[in-house]
């Protein structure tokens, strides 16, 4: 786990935050010890560890030091016994089973006492006369030696009871001293003083840090039985708050890098720059624009060390060129000249003079731009007959070398060197009466192993991908580069074999734990105008878009999350601008008129618009202008609401049943609310009925009467004289209506 991580887990609450919080106020109330045991019980070789054991509940969770990785205890001064500047938190207690009983258990004081500053937030030095003393117990020999001669003795028994003493210069009086002797089962419980004081009557508020380390004298076979415990630090809050408390935690477990002068080389040329203080995880970019190299290297920030130079680039100004001219030079009285060309420094060039009277060369060297003195010149009248220009070959322990002579005067000795892979070397050749000479200071040789020039490599493990850039090295040389950039991180070996790099040797690869960002407020202003909104958590790589809603000013932006930070888009510009008056929303407005409330629908409006709602539900019908300032409807004008009349029945024929009989009669248009007595006198059936209308309705039969007619008998048969007629319909004949 990362040291962010674990600030971050142990400061919320129910963790280390939790236990600060139940430091402050009534912290004497509180026991906790520095738990000692050993990592494999009360034998020779076993080392002493150390944890948290007590009230506040951080064992086995206590952060670790950024700067020295030892772990922080946390104390507090004001313990109620003791006074605002003293506490006997926290103690030392060992359970049983650890250690042997009879074994003594001593603290050695480490390092300086250092101040953690409210004002400025940062750890440095304490303040000049302020110490923290802690009284460990006094040798046995020195009490018993006091108790029976006090004026021989006084000076070690005083020496030993002014304790342990912390301060920014380092340690004084006893630099160890015992804590307890173990009891049956290898227990002891022991809580020392501690006393915070200043040579001006009053310590400084703030967090104070000692260092410790646990020790024992006892030997087995004439060495040490126990190993020595890791250091721990103790941090003492001395008049500051939690929340302060928790910052002085915060700022040692993930410290910031100081300012200082950084450096780098490349290829022979170093350069350096200043950086300021950085935040723990920040990464900068250095630039070194002062001569005589420049160039540029990043840096990268992690617990309070800077790490190495990455994509670095250092170098020097090219040295000015010669210019092209005609060079003299004089042999014997006789001179000679002729023209060399532009060229760079460092580089040489031979000039001939073949235009009588005389004829000669000279050797030129370009040095920052300026011409040397000429070297290896001859210049004379003609000379005897030169040496024809060819490819001359020499060899030097059966390895051949070859270079190309150019056409030379005789008497002139030449320098060929042979650059060209695979074989190089050199050696001198005279030019006898056109004839070149055996070699002579010959040399030619194999070169070395190539060495490898600097190169980014890239490695793989188990399908994640790192890559870093190595410095140039000789053959045979191995360098570890190291990817710190992400997504991906690790480590790897490569070797450089005869000019090239090997496969990558043991290593690592893995993704990079990003962390996620928290939620927070931005603003972000376009054209004069400020737009607010907020950011949820979200993992690193998520992106959101924040919304601005609220009048006066409305607008949205994009943020993406890296690494724990959130940041504005650059691809999606934001946008902020006053907004417009906030319209009405559409909805169901009522207005009353004379006891009568009428309602309707209007649509959305925009502010300073108004609408006309109209009811046409009866029974209550009418309208009503509302008006819409700022979002609000106002109340209604123009407003009506009646009540309709109810409806007529219209005239209609209404039947009725009765026993099986049914009746009929014809109903008269009538107002809402009439009563109707109908008769049916129609044969075959008759009866009567009464219908009431309301709201245009008839109503049931009411009162219903319906019955059929008497049967009459047949008259007495007779023989018919004509066809026969019946004298009366029957009732089945009743003709429909």
């Amino acid at each position: 786990m990362s040291a962010c991580d674990a600030l971050a887990r142990l400061l919320r609450v129910g963790s280390l935050g939790l236990a600060l919080a139940g430091l402050g106020g009534g912290a004497w109330a509180q026991h906790f010890d520095v738990e000692l045991r050993t990592d494999k019980g009360p034998v020779a070789g076993s080392r002493i560890e150390t944890d948290f054991y007590g009230d506040l509940g951080l064992a086995g969770q206590l952060p670790i030091d950024g700067l020295t990785a030892y772990r922080l205890f946390p104390a507090y001064f004001g313990d109620f016994p003791g006074g605002k500047y003293a506490t006997a938190n926290p103690g030392f207690q060992a359970f049983s089973g650890w250690f042997a009983p009879g074994e003594q258990i001593h603290f050695r004081a480490l390092g300086r006492l250092q101040y953690w500053s409210p004002a400025t937030g940062k750890w440095g030095a304490a303040p000049t006369g302020v110490k923290i003393t802690l009284f460990g117990g006094i040798p046995p020999e020195v009490v018993l030696g006091y108790s029976t001669n006090p004026t021989l003795w006084a000076d070690q028994y005083a020496y030993y009871a002014a304790g342990t003493r912390f301060d920014s210069q380092g340690i004084a009086g006893p630099l160890t001293a015992l804590i307890d002797e173990t009891k049956t089962g290898g227990t002891f419980h022991s809580h020392l003083d501690w006393k915070i004081s200043a040579s001006s009557g009053t310590p400084p508020v703030g967090a104070y840090l000692v260092t410790l380390e646990l020790w024992s004298p006892v030997l087995v076979s004439g060495q040490p039985k126990y190993l020595t415990s890791q250091p721990f630090h103790v941090i003492f809050e001395s008049g500051i708050n939690t929340q302060q408390m928790q910052q002085a935690f915060a700022a040692r477990i993930t410290p910031p890098c100081a300012a200082q002068t950084l450096s780098w080389s490349v290829g022979g040329a170093s350069c350096s720059a200043v950086a300021g203080e950085a935040a723990s995880g920040a990464t900068i970019t250095l630039d070194d624009t002062s001569s005589p190299a420049t160039g540029s290297a990043r840096f990268s920030c992690s617990s309070g060390r800077w790490g190495p130079p990455s994509q670095a680039s250092c170098s020097l100004p090219p040295p000015p060129v010669c210019p092209a001219q005609t060079l003299s030079w004089a042999v014997d009285g006789q001179s000679c000249s002729a023209s060399v060309a532009s060229t760079e420094s460092g580089q040489s060039q031979v000039l001939v003079d073949n235009m009588a009277p005389t004829l000669g060369e000279a050797s030129f060297s370009c040095v920052a731009g300026q011409w040397s003195a000429p070297s290896s010149s001859r210049c004379a009248v003609p000379p005897p007959p030169a040496c024809a220009a060819q490819q001359l070959t020499w060899s030097v322990g059966g390895v051949a070398c070859s270079a190309s002579a150019s056409a030379t005067s005789s008497g002139v000795t030449v320098q060929l060197d042979d650059r060209q892979a695979p074989a190089t070397g050199s050696a001198r050749f005279e030019c006898r009466n056109g004839q070149w000479s055996s070699a002579s200071a010959a040399s030619c040789a194999l070169p070395p192993p190539a060495a490898c020039t600097a190169q980014s490599l890239s490695w793989v493990v188990e399908g994640h991908s790192c890559g870093a850039t190595t410095a140039a090295a000789a053959s045979g040389a191995e360098q570890q580069l190291f990817d710190q950039m992400g997504p991906a991180v690790g480590d790897a070996s490569f070797s450089c074999q005869d000019g090239r790099w090997s496969a990558p040797l043991r290593a690592r690869c893995a993704p990079q734990v990003l962390a996620a960002c928290v939620a927070q407020a931005v603003t972000w202003s376009e054209a004069g105008a400020s737009c607010s909104g907020n950011l949820l958590a979200a993992a690193s790589g998520a992106s959101q878009t924040v919304q601005d809603s609220t009048a006066p000013t409305t607008g949205q932006a994009f943020y993406s999350c890296s690494d724990g930070r959130w940041s504005a888009s650059s691809a999606t510009a934001a946008r902020c601008s006053e907004a417009p008056p906030p319209a009405c929303p559409g909805r169901t407005l009522n207005w009353d008129v004379g006891g009568l409330v009428c309602s309707a629908t209007v649509p959305e409006t925009v502010s300073g618009g108004s609408s006309v709602a109209v009811d046409r539900q009866e029974p209550l019908t009418g309208s009503a202008r509302f008006a819409c300032t700022q979002g609000q409807w106002s109340g209604a004008s123009d407003a009506s609401c009646q009540a309709s009349a109810p409806k007529p029945c219209v005239a209609q024929a209404l039947s009725w049943v009765q026993a099986g009989e049914r009746c009929e009669a014809m109903a008269p248009a009538s107002p809402s609310g009439s009563l109707l007595q109908l008769q049916d006198s129609l044969v075959p059936n008759t009866g009567s009925a009464s219908f009431r209308c309301t709201e245009g309705r008839w109503s049931e039969a009411i009162e219903a009467a319906c019955q059929a007619p008497p049967v009459k008998p047949l008259p007495p048969a007779r023989t018919p004289t004509a066809p026969w007629t019946p004298s009366v319909q029957l009732p089945w004949e009743r003709p429909r209506r």
